[in-house]
């Protein structure tokens, strides 16, 4: 009986084995948080305004400059000018796009705009908007 039970342990021990579990994956990489870059935005200021008379009187010229110091192009820009009386009360009023309508930062462009030369004007208020 030994004989048998010799071949069964042997049959047994020569049985292929299952293979051994494929090994673990790796851990994700931890989690980390980015900086986002600021937000940028075109930003503008208005610089000198000159005033000029026509030859004849009856309207004036009114050009200056419109500065982009924000941290991005600006575009779509259109620049208003306002005729105040001694009040701060808006006398006359013109719109106007600068040239060139694309302003880098740290770059200007120019406007010209002409008003009637009302004798209630006695300053003017300028404001550029723009994307």
């Amino acid at each position: 009986m030994r004989l048998p039970l010799a071949g069964a342990a042997l049959a047994l021990g020569c049985a292929r084995q299952a293979p051994p579990p494929p090994p673990a994956p790796p851990p994700p990489p931890p989690l980390t948080e980015e900086l986002l870059a600021p937000s940028t935005t075109a930003e503008f200021q208005i610089g000198p305004i000159k005033e000029t008379a026509t030859a004849d009187g009856a309207a004036v010229f009114v050009e200056g400059t419109v500065r982009n110091v924000g941290s991005r192009p600006s575009r779509d820009v259109k620049v208003s000018v306002e005729g105040l009386d001694s009040d701060g009360t808006r006398v006359v009023s013109v719109d106007t796009l600068p040239t060139p309508q694309a302003i880098a930062p740290g770059t200007s462009a120019t406007f010209v705009v002409r008003l009637p030369n009302d004798p209630a004007v006695r300053t003017y208020h300028v404001v550029a908007i723009g994307r």
